[in-house]
């Protein structure tokens, strides 16, 4: 979780004024907006099942955050998977591996905690990229620690990372020896690792050529770190820009494609993210806004070929997708509802869509099914040309009385701390490519067509 102020990434928000986090328009009382969807029939990248993660410190592998037999968390994980979980933060330059430790401790991390992951893993059917501490370490203690880890997780283990927004402590130069010797320990014990990085905190400055210069030394997924801004600074406004065009994030994912691209990469990964650093901010962060933000930052990490992103969350942040008290799930907010459309939304390729005659309104296909996000403050009656025919269509909605609420649902149904989800989809008409749906104001909508 980023704590500099040197993290923030400023962007101007161009949509409406906002008060309070409430447009300074009023909504129209008089008939929907007449909005057209049109889904391209090109296909995108592959979004796959492990595209909406989440991201935790270091620290709560120790705290007993992961363990199978919390069934709450383990129904929640599942609602959302199969999926990854990064664990890092700043708290993986600061929990260090023991391998003699009896485990149990926030303060460092010890085979039974590793244990514990593994079987919350299984349990739940989520990978992990597992973060490994650089501050204060030697490459032969990491060694040891990836050894075990590797053993431990098995298939469950997507890459091994080296450190946390190294840029915050090291020059570029400083961070490629020291992960060229860690991945060189590293590999002596377990030979099939594999690495993502650079993960930098302040930017993307290094992504293109640590890529160039690490992409034949079993790095496997270019990542960078971004929040939009300082909580401090936190606003619903500056938050949904963020995803426009030319916007903080779509800058970002397009250097992220770039680097990947050029250098010959499988992928590239927003491996810890969320709305606003410092843990966000009451009313922005936790609540509708930030669901339909979330689903826009979705899109527009698979528009620029990304493989996903992992929402960072957690016990004392306001924009924890899973809200704790201590170590115990208490309920899900925010990003959590985005996360959990997208993923009714399935696998398959991503197609581009055009929107005319509605602002703050954005849409995009995931295989057959359509995404509509009405971030404007009238309901509209969108019009929809699929990307192929279909016979059957339904639609699930998410939304929530104002922007600024917590009380969304997602098809009727919100979601229990022990996981229970019953939504109740409605059935829309299709002619063939043609689908014509009604989405809320603040809302969003998903097309599941057959």
């Amino acid at each position: 979780m980023r704590k500099s102020a040197w993290g923030a990434i400023l962007t101007v928000a161009t949509s409406a004024m906002v008060f309070g986090g409430f447009s300074a328009f009023a909504a129209s009382p008089h008939a929907n907006t007449p909005v057209t969807v049109s889904v391209s029939a090109t296909n995108g990248i592959q979004v796959g099942t492990g595209f909406a993660g989440f991201s935790y410190e270091k620290d709560q592998v120790g705290a007993d955050v992961f363990n199978a037999s919390d069934t709450n968390l383990v129904n929640l994980f599942k609602l959302l998977g199969p999926n990854i979980i990064r664990i890092g933060g700043n708290e993986v330059d600061r929990v260090n591996w023991n391998a003699n430790g009896a485990g149990g401790s926030a303060t460092q991390i010890a085979p039974s905690d590793v244990t514990k992951l593994a079987g919350f893993l299984r349990a739940t059917g989520w990978k992990v990229i597992y973060g490994i501490d650089l501050k204060i370490n030697t490459a032969a203690n990491a060694a040891s620690e990836a050894q075990f880890a590797a053993q431990a997780l098995g298939s469950s283990l997507v890459a091994f990372e080296i450190g946390n927004e190294p840029d915050f402590y090291d020059t570029q130069a400083q961070y490629e020896a020291s992960f060229n010797s860690y991945v060189s320990a590293i590999k002596a014990k377990v030979p099939a690792a594999t690495f993502d990085g650079p993960g930098q905190g302040k930017g993307q400055s290094w992504v293109n050529t640590f890529g160039a210069h690490e992409k034949n030394n079993s790095l496997s997924i270019l990542t960078s770190h971004i929040y939009v801004d300082s909580a401090a600074n936190a606003n619903i406004a500056e938050m949904l820009a963020s995803n426009n065009p030319g916007g903080a994030l779509q800058t970002a994912e397009a250097t992220m494609n770039t680097g990947r691209a050029n250098n010959g990469l499988p992928q590239w990964r927003m491996s810890e993210t969320n709305s606003f650093f410092n843990g966000g901010t009451t009313g922005v962060s936790d609540v509708e806004a930030a669901s339909l933000w979330s689903l826009d930052y979705l899109s527009g990490v698979a528009a620029h070929n990304g493989a996903g992103l992992n929402f960072h969350g957690g016990s004392t942040s306001k924009y924890t997708p899973i809200v704790f008290s201590g170590i115990t799930p208490t309920s899900v907010q925010g990003v959590y509802f985005g996360q959990l459309l997208w993923v009714l939304g399935g696998t398959g390729a991503y197609h581009s869509a055009t929107v005319a005659g509605g602002s703050s309104v954005t849409a995009w296909g995931i295989g057959k099914n359509v995404f509509v996000n009405n971030k404007s403050t009238s309901a509209i009656t969108a019009t929809i040309t699929l990307a192929s025919s279909a016979t059957t269509a339904s639609e699930y909605v998410l939304t929530a009385p104002s922007l600024t609420s917590k009380a969304v649902t997602v098809a009727g149904s919100g979601v229990t701390v022990a996981g229970a989800f019953h939504p109740a989809p409605q059935s829309v008409t299709v002619s063939g490519t043609r689908v014509v749906i009604t989405v809320p104001a603040d809302s969003a909508a998903l097309v599941v067509a057959k």
